[in-house]
């Protein structure tokens, strides 16, 4: 491609930003991200070794987004870092233009080498004009698979959410209704979160599948409960649990992290009824947007249906980069 036009003053201001801006930036940004966010990265750092940096994208002087690149030594020689679902604007700055140099900044400050290993799977839609721009950035396309997930706008209307429901999404919610389903929100994970847990962990064992690991939610939860970003909401049957979700959210954004269900659970549709009283409660707590997480239609599909049931947006992402 071409040069961007380059914007005016634009940098990257690295290790300066102050939690507040960080969490008032990532609030601005509106469609933030889990892993751009504060606790995450904490979390990643004392469960995995991974050290974040966060960089201040200014553009004229004024603050527009932020990244967050994570960082680990080996050897002491060689400097490995990644970054997944970043660089995040603000929904005015959000243009190629803009976005083209900011990969270009991040490549400045991460050269590829022998000693420096990197890998990026920027938060930007994939198509050639993309891939052209991180290109042009001095990036060069990764064999890792991109991401793709589905963001439900939750400024909507509860009565507009719901007729976006599929049918037999609304059918399933309307059954759990009716099934004599007790829902139980705990809003800081103290009560719930060793419960769940443990269901997560054996089904996890059993079923083969990835998803963060119990210390990593457990270190989240100690670092984001006091920002009143842990959403923990479980269904009982006559008094029994029968399933449970756990959401997390950053800034304006929520995303749902781990989910479980027995089979009494899936028989009484719990799953459509918790998925549906989190969105009631993060439109409450003034959420914007919520990310239903990752989509794997070719190895989960049934999970990948039951999220695309909820009548969001499906966003691929540009992919994988190095």
């Amino acid at each position: 491609m071409t040069q961007p036009e380059s914007p005016p003053n634009l940098r990257i201001v690295w290790d300066v930003g102050r939690l507040s801006e960080w969490a008032g930036l990532l609030a601005e940004c509106g469609q933030s991200s889990l892993t751009q966010a504060f606790g995450y990265n904490q979390a990643m750092l004392t469960v995995e070794g991974w050290r974040p940096r966060l960089g201040i994208i200014e553009l004229e002087d004024r603050a527009i987004g932020l990244v967050v690149m994570s960082e680990r030594r080996l050897f002491r020689l060689v400097r490995i870092a990644r970054l997944h679902r970043g660089p995040l604007l603000r929904p005015e700055a959000r243009r190629p233009a803009v976005f083209a140099m900011v990969m270009k900044h991040i490549r400045q400050e991460y050269p590829s080498g022998p000693l420096n290993w990197t890998a990026v799977v920027p938060e930007w839609p994939a198509g050639d004009e993309g891939a052209a721009m991180m290109r042009w950035a001095g990036f060069r396309r990764d064999r890792a698979p991109g991401y793709r997930t589905i963001w439900l706008d939750l400024r909507r209307t509860e009565a507009e959410l719901r007729a976006g429901l599929a049918q037999k999404w609304r059918n399933a919610l309307n059954q759990a209704a009716r099934a004599g389903l007790v829902v139980e929100v705990d809003r800081d994970g103290r009560q719930q979160l060793p419960w769940l847990l443990e269901q997560y962990q054996a089904d996890k064992a059993a079923k083969g599948y990835h998803g963060p690991s119990a210390k990593l939610v457990i270190r989240m939860r100690t670092g984001m409960y006091k920002d009143g970003d842990i959403l923990l909401i479980r269904a009982l049957k006559d008094g029994v649990p029968v399933a449970g979700i756990l959401v997390l959210g950053h800034g304006r954004a929520a995303t749902y992290q781990i989910g479980w269900s027995d089979a009494l659970g899936r028989q009484t549709r719990a799953h459509n009824l918790l998925l549906w009283r989190a969105v009631q409660e993060l439109r409450d707590q003034g959420r914007h947007w919520f990310d239903l997480g990752g989509l794997l239609p070719d190895t989960a599909p049934g999970v990948t249906a039951f999220k695309r049931g909820l009548g969001g947006e499906e966003v691929e992402l540009i992919g994988a980069w190095r």
